[in-house]
């Protein structure tokens, strides 16, 4: 089975900022102990009222289980009101540079 990484993006709505971040600290935790949690994390950045987070789970059914938890049903819910366009999701794969040919 592959894993599944994605990056999603926020755009905060102006006066908002410390209740969105604060929304997505929060998630930080119990996602992170999920069972199919590889890697949960939350970044800040200098472009003007972006979040991110980036995630990594081991199996796409681990994904979609994440995605029908309290939790992120909560983010969907609350973090919708915060932001000024809907989430942007990515789902990426790593691009391997410089591998050996045998």
């Amino acid at each position: 089975m592959t894993a599944v990484t994605l990056i999603c993006s926020f755009v905060v709505r102006t006066g908002v900022e410390g209740q969105l971040r604060a929304l997505l600290q929060d998630m930080l935790a119990p996602t992170r102990s999920e069972p199919g949690c590889k890697v949960y994390d939350f970044y800040d950045s200098d472009c003007g009222g972006r979040l991110f987070l980036y995630e990594t789970s081991e199996t796409h059914a681990a994904l979609e289980e994440h995605m029908s938890t309290p939790h992120f049903k909560r983010l969907e819910k609350t973090g919708g009101r915060q932001v000024k366009e809907p989430f942007e999701i990515n789902f990426i794969n790593q691009v391997l540079t410089g591998a050996v040919e045998l």
